[in-house]
């Protein structure tokens, strides 16, 4: 078939990532389709629901330029999960399969992988391809690379590979080699809120959710659907700003969290200490005049004002204590001293 003569692929309902679609809606349009792929990209960023818009897109029934349409039984079954010949595995379809859901399970086992080998070595039942969907690739057990590298070596022909991982070069170059790689980058954040508008967010919301997301529409689209999870950012906010309001307020919460870090919940406060350390920083760009970078623009005049006598110096230092925190959580530093540590270095209000 000339060049000419290959339908041109329909507009997928993917939200930028314009490359990365064209890639792989021209290769349906056109049935040059690669045995495997590789998305990489921050999480958030949109890896899996392109996976599944491209799965959607193989299986669908509709003409090849109209594909994926979105609205066939195989499009519905795709999206629902529930299509026999599209497979998904990552380490929450395993730790859901699986008798013993503790902590220790948090890589992707071989077991897991020869399963999936066992399942796409079948002939589709439905459509031309069987697609197998690998998500958390790069957190795959060294056991279970070599039974991938064997699927890749040799795939049936009727079978479509798209791993998921965060960064290419974190892969083995046996597995990075055998894939076409398709890196996801973080969007605009003009086109993020557009993308949130067109979804019914007021312009403000939207602002505020493309600047906390930094370019992640997957995670924006999750955001502005979970009310719950804006109200718990908002509480946070405001207890951080209490904390940099008021020196024994910030010392008790210090101490609180040096609890919560010993009783395991470690993850919690890193992201309590990423909370502070987001506040700092924007506060040093308002101050140096580039509010366009400012992320949580919400609650910049509040921390502007409550900063505005304080030196450049004095917020830097702040800044650089929060990333020393981080360092000595890190290495096991006492969760007291290293959390004290951090607030004794931030400036008082005047």
């Amino acid at each position: 078939m000339e060049a000419s003569a290959v339908p041109q692929p329909t507009r997928w309902p993917i939200a930028g990532h314009a490359n990365a679609v064209d890639q792989l809606s021209r290769a349906v349009a056109s049935g040059r389709i690669n045995h495997a792929y590789l998305l990489t990209g921050p999480d958030g960023i949109g890896r899996r629901t392109l996976a599944r818009t491209f799965a959607q897109a193989l299986v669908c029934q509709a003409d090849s330029g109209e594909r994926p349409c979105g609205e066939c039984s195989a499009c519905r079954r795709v999206r629902e999960g529930t299509f026999p010949d599209v497979t998904t595995v990552s380490l929450e379809t395993q730790l859901a399969a699986s008798e013993r859901r503790d902590s220790r399970n948090t890589v992707i086992s071989i077991e897991t992988i020869r399963e999936m080998r066992s399942s796409i070595s079948l002939r589709p039942m439905e459509a031309d391809w069987r697609v197998a969907i690998l998500e958390d690739v790069d957190r795959v057990s060294r056991d279970a690379y070599d039974a991938l590298l064997k699927t890749l070596e040799e795939p049936p022909p009727f079978v479509i590979l798209v791993l998921i991982a965060t960064e290419f070069a974190a892969l083995p170059e046996t597995i990075r080699s055998r894939c076409r790689q398709i890196a996801l980058e973080p969007l605009s954040r003009d086109l993020v809120s557009g993308a949130l508008r067109e979804r019914g967010a007021e312009a403000e919301q939207a602002n505020l959710i493309a600047r906390l997301t930094r370019g992640r529409i997957g995670r924006a689209f999750d955001l502005i659907a979970d009310q719950e999870a804006l109200d718990q950012r908002r509480a946070s906010v405001d207890n951080a700003l209490e904390m940099i309001g008021d020196p024994l307020i910030a010392l008790a919460e210090a101490r609180r969290l040096a609890d919560v870090f010993r009783r395991g919940q470690r993850e919690q406060v890193q992201q309590e200490i990423d909370l502070f350390l987001g506040l700092w920083r924007d506060l040093l760009l308002a101050k140096t005049g580039r509010h366009e970078a400012v992320v949580n623009i919400d609650v910049i005049e509040q921390l502007t004002k409550t900063g505005q006598n304080w030196t450049l110096g004095a917020v830097q230092t702040a800044v650089e204590s929060c990333y020393q925190a981080l360092h000595d959580l890190s290495v096991n530093v006492q969760p007291r001293l290293a959390l004290t540590s951090m607030v004794v270095q931030w400036p008082e209000p005047q």
